[in-house]
């Protein structure tokens, strides 16, 4: 769908509550069970030229672990079997295990595990356990169905209707659309309600319990894996090991100052991609900027050219593009190191200056980011049938809209004041993805979302309008890196994160989302190996440079 600009015996008490007052279910049979580690299915497996040099095969093995759908007492639903990826230690000597968690919401553990290069000194005396959250990839509830929507329903939002309405007719259409994809998609999936980081960190426990017994827990997260790091350090503080938050996210997604720095980030990002390609090419900034609204616009009456869209242009292969791949396009480049991403974003402007007015570049990036095979696409004719692709987006859109409240519930006055200052801190940014007629839709009546449908009915609880606060009371620092340039997750996210985490902040002078799980800067790796080898921590926050 288009989008819009994370064993031991227990003794078992006969009645629990949650912190709500709904009573709680009893997690015996869940923190006993036995794994049994044996050889990992072939679909776990990346394509072996994406491995890295520290992922070992013959030391790899894999296993499933049963959690409860939900932690009420009153739920019956079917477990989920969350699948898990080992990389064993080299030496007999181990010092742990090290969980980890790549982020989305909605991205693969086990993947992570595959093409991170860790360092020999960590995967020499370490576990290293990757696995994927309820819901993601291979972990699924144990009727086997993948909580997933129609491939061909995903699809066709992006190319059916207006990208940005300009009155109310294409607004209702766009809508229409939108509400059509989201009532299959929860008639297909009725326990999608399940995803919540909540219940992600609760699963996360009863890992730590069976895979490690009494052991602390080791947790490297990135990205949104930092949410799950940071809600398990403030939900089980005398249980934390080393804890790593590698580009943390904010706690308030709605708040007005994170609102604020995000978008701020993002103009800061594309600043720098826009007089990286004006400097390529001799051109002043304003006059890329001037190229860009011109493509916009192209996007917007159906004259960019593409690879992947339903409409194919006659007497060809290639298929009628749109003004929203350009924009998300560019926004997924966020994503990489600043190299790459001027690589791609100079290549993805000079097709669309040609004369084919080539957008497929920026398409490429667009539908990758939103877990679709791009292989799967295109042709001489419009194949939905033939359409790949992951169910990374329902995992992010649900879990983000469970989280917290994701409603807009400010009046009138404070959202055009909002808006004001977010288009003040992000102009071009935000005139990019505008329409060309400046019409703007502020009804109450946004559609169908997960949000809305989780308020609607009575059995789902209700998300959170406020976020509970993040703490650290274990007495024990964590691992804090922020990258002091991205856009992904602004750094004032991470030094708020060190803050209410009660830690040193290590930051990255540099734009790249989640530096350290790269593992190629020196300075940063080091700080990560002192800690998991000989838990040094720096003794106040610290910069490492690019």
């Amino acid at each position: 769908m288009k989008r819009s600009i994370l064993l031991i015996p227990v003794l078992l008490l006969m009645s629990a509550c949650t912190s709500n007052g709904v009573q709680a279910r009893e997690l015996g049979t869940y923190k006993s069970q036995e794994l049994k580690w044996t050889t990992c299915p072939k679909s776990y497996f990346v394509s072996d030229d994406e491995f890295s040099d520290s992922f070992v095969k013959s030391r790899v093995t894999c296993t499933g672990l049963l959690v409860p759908a939900t932690y009420r007492a009153k739920d019956d639903l079917p477990d989920f079997k969350i699948a898990l990826m080992r990389l064993s230690s080299a030496s007999a000597n181990k010092k742990g295990t090290l969980f980890i968690n790549p982020g989305g919401p909605g991205a693969s553990g086990i993947e992570e595990l595959q093409w991170v290069p860790f360092p020999k000194a960590v995967t020499d005396v370490y576990d290293i356990v990757g696995f994927d959250p309820r819901g993601v990839s291979h972990s699924a509830p144990v009727t086997g169905k993948q909580i997933k929507c129609s491939n061909q329903s995903d699809f066709e939002t992006y190319w059916k209707g207006e990208d940005t309405p300009s009155n109310m007719k294409e607004v209702k259409a766009r809508q229409k659309i939108s509400d059509a994809y989201m009532r299959k998609c929860m008639k297909a999936n009725p326990n999608w309600w399940t995803l919540t980081t909540k219940n992600v960190v609760a699963d996360l426990e009863i890992m730590r319990q069976v895979v490690t017994g009494d052991q602390p827990l080791n947790f490297l997260g990135s990205s949104y894996g930092t949410t799950i790091a940071a809600s398990y350090i403030t939900k089980y503080p005398s249980k934390i090991g080393h804890m790593i938050l590698d580009s943390p996210t904010t706690n308030e997604p709605n708040g007005e100052s994170e609102m604020i720095a995000d978008a701020r980030a993002q103009e800061n990002q594309l600043t720098r991609l826009i007089r990286g390609y004006a400097k390529a090419n001799n051109l002043s900034v304003e006059r890329v900027k001037k190229i860009m609204l011109e493509i916009r616009q192209l996007g917007d009456d159906d004259k960019l050219i593409g690879f992947a869209g339903m409409k194919i242009v006659p007497g060809t292969e290639n298929r009628v593009s749109t003004e929203y791949m350009f924009t998300h396009g560019i926004f997924a480049l966020t994503y990489l190191d600043e190299e790459t991403s001027q690589k791609y974003f100079n290549m993805g402007m000079d097709g669309l200056r040609s004369t084919d007015r080539w957008n497929g570049i920026f398409e490429y990036f667009a539908l990758d980011l939103d877990g679709y095979d791009t292989d799967s696409l295109g042709g001489p004719k419009y194949e939905p049938k033939k359409i790949k692709r992951d169910n990374s987006y329902e995992i992010l859109s649900i879990v983000n809209s469970l989280d917290v409240d994701s409603r807009d519930n400010r009046s009138d006055e404070d959202y055009a004041a909002l808006q004001e200052k977010i288009e003040a801190v992000s102009p071009f940014w935000t005139k990019l993805q505008e329409d060309s007629k400046d019409f703007e839709y502020t009804g109450e009546d946004d559609g169908l979302d997960w949000t809305s449908a989780a308020f609607s009915d009575p059995n789902i609880p209700n998300p959170s309008r406020v976020q509970p606060k993040r703490t650290n009371t274990s007495g024990s620092p964590v691992l804090v890196i922020g990258s002091r340039y991205e856009s992904t997750t602004p750094y004032p996210f991470a030094v708020k994160t060190a803050k209410e985490l009660k830690s040193p902040l290590v930051t990255f002078n540099g734009s790249v989302h989640a530096p350290l799980t790269g593992f190629d800067n020196a300075c940063l790796t080091d700080i990560f190996v002192d800690y998991l080898i000989d838990d040094k921590l720096p003794a106040k926050s610290v910069s490492c440079n690019r």
